[in-house]
């Protein structure tokens, strides 16, 4: 393709009649190469039908969509993917947002604005209706081209700007030809060069893009679907979207933020009163902090569910308890504690305080607190006599003479008992005839007259035997004496 090459020297006397030229400040220079024709100044915007100035953001990739309700959509990967019947090398990516106002110093020619945040590595766009024209605020770094494509992919012409450590707008017309892709950067594709983003040449801020014919009412004018302006107006000419900061903001969906108008654009400043969504963790505290929600811990008291701690409070996030201690102060329990009831006192097998604690025929040894035999098995009352007359006592004292008279001379001649030997005991049974002592039936040792037994009834108390020998000795003085009243009787 062979088109004339056209250069505009701004800041010079000269310039092309089609451009009002008044209070330029250009010190770089624009030439337009192919069919194409430079634009210099913003208002020679025709039907302007959208634009992009970035202060939507402040870091990150710009979103491909952002300006997509104006017709705009940011495009990346080859160019040849991009716009079919492309034969362009290289490939395209999505720009970033950058701040940094050295890049556009002042003034900027060309009735140009760059104000906040710009776009950083931009880069590759096409658009969802006819534009001719497309223009942008350029930066003052390194020689830079904006490279139009029609609808086919035929490479249409491009613009170059070469600043003089300045920032100007510059744009491209078509002609009226609808673009089909536009890229800008710092290649020279109409040279046959291939598109990239390297170098740090591709910084441009308040892009433009317009059908090229001016508007006559507000109906030739699109919406740019932002919440934050006003419906578009017809302002001579061109299509004029006003801030409108009553606008609805749509929701961020972050509760510790609000959703307002400010300039054109939504916002999103802190809300610290914001209501944040509770995090289920009572050892958090649910608060609004720069914009976001956060869950500081705090310290208050709590319950850990577990019935084996107190004095449950909040500690890192978490809540913890004290282990309680658990005594009964029995030496036959062992202490456990369950996380679900706290103590349990367990008894020890084999252990005990007192006689009840053991079974039938023990008895608690104390000092080793466990249950032995009996040693004193029975019926607990300590007698060992049973008065049942068995040879061993039948308690009565009494001494009998075998026929249970009294008398004297009973047959023997000896005073008696009735068996003739005169030593007053009953053994053998009746050896007086019918005379009896006791029952007559008495055997073993006989009955101790003098009640100096060994044994007792059942009334007995298991008394000493040590004053028998005394006993005796009366008994026989007594019987002597007897046998002496008896014989002065006999005399007489």
């Amino acid at each position: 393709m062979n088109f004339p090459l056209r250069v505009l020297t701004l800041g010079s006397a000269s310039c092309l009649a089609y451009f009002a030229c008044v209070g330029l400040a250009y010190a770089g220079t624009l030439s337009a190469q192919g069919a194409v024709s430079v634009i210099n100044n913003t208002n020679q915007m025709q039907g302007v039908v959208g634009t992009g100035d970035f202060n939507e953001g402040n870091a990150g990739g710009v979103p491909a969509n952002v300006y997509a309700g104006q017709g705009m959509t940011w495009r990346s990967g080859q160019l040849t993917a991009i716009l079919p019947g492309c034969e362009t090398p290289g490939s395209g990516t999505i720009p970033s947002y950058q701040t940094n106002g050295a890049y556009f110093p002042g003034p900027i020619a060309g009735g140009g604005v760059a104000n906040g945040t710009f776009a950083y590595h931009a880069g590759v766009v096409t658009f969802d209706q006819a534009i001719t024209q497309v223009g942008l605020v350029a930066s003052r770094n390194g020689t830079q081209y904006l490279t139009a494509w029609d609808t086919n992919g035929n490479m249409l012409g491009q613009v170059k700007w070469v600043p003089a450590n300045d920032a100007a707008f510059i744009g491209i017309d078509t002609n009226g030809v609808p673009v089909g892709m536009v890229a800008y950067g710092n290649d020279d594709l109409w040279g046959g060069g291939t598109y990239n983003i390297g170098g740090s040449t591709i910084i441009s801020d308040s892009w433009q893009w317009a059908v090229g014919t001016p508007c006559v009412n507000a109906n030739d004018c699109m919406d740019d679907n932002n919440p934050c302006t006003a419906p578009p107006q017809c302002v001579q000419g061109a299509c004029v979207h006003t801030p409108d900061d009553n606008g609805v903001c749509p929701d961020d969906g972050e509760s510790c933020t609000f959703d307002e108008c400010q300039d054109g654009l939504c916002v999103h400043p802190n809300n610290p009163d914001g209501e944040c969504p509770d995090d289920g963790n009572e050892c958090t505290n649910d608060m609004c902090q720069d914009g976001a929600c956060a869950h500081p811990n705090n310290n208050n008291p709590c319950d850990d569910m577990d019935a084996c701690t107190e004095n449950d409070a909040c500690g890192g996030g978490s809540c913890n308890g004290d282990d309680i201690v658990c005594m009964d102060n029995n030496l036959c329990t062992v202490a456990a504690c369950d996380p679900m009831i706290g103590c349990e006192f367990n008894w020890q097998m084999g252990c005990c305080i007192t006689d009840e604690d053991c079974a039938d025929g023990e008895v608690c040894l104390l000092g080793s607190n466990s249950c032995i035999p009996d040693p004193n098995p029975g019926d607990g009352d300590g007698d060992t006599g049973d008065g049942d007359g068995d040879g061993d006592g039948d308690g009565d004292g009494d001494t009998g003479d075998g026929d249970g008279d009294g008398d004297t001379g009973d047959g023997d001649g000896d005073p008696g008992d009735g068996d003739g030997d005169g030593d007053g005991d009953t053994t053998g049974g009746n050896e007086g005839g019918d005379d009896e002592t006791g029952g007559g039936t008495s055997t073993g040792t006989g009955v101790n007259t003098f009640g100096g037994g060994d044994e007792v009834g059942d009334e007995g108390c298991n008394c000493s035997t040590d004053s028998r020998g005394a006993g005796a000795l009366f008994g026989l003085l007594g019987l002597a004496l007897l046998g002496t009243i008896r014989r002065r009787r006999d005399d007489e």
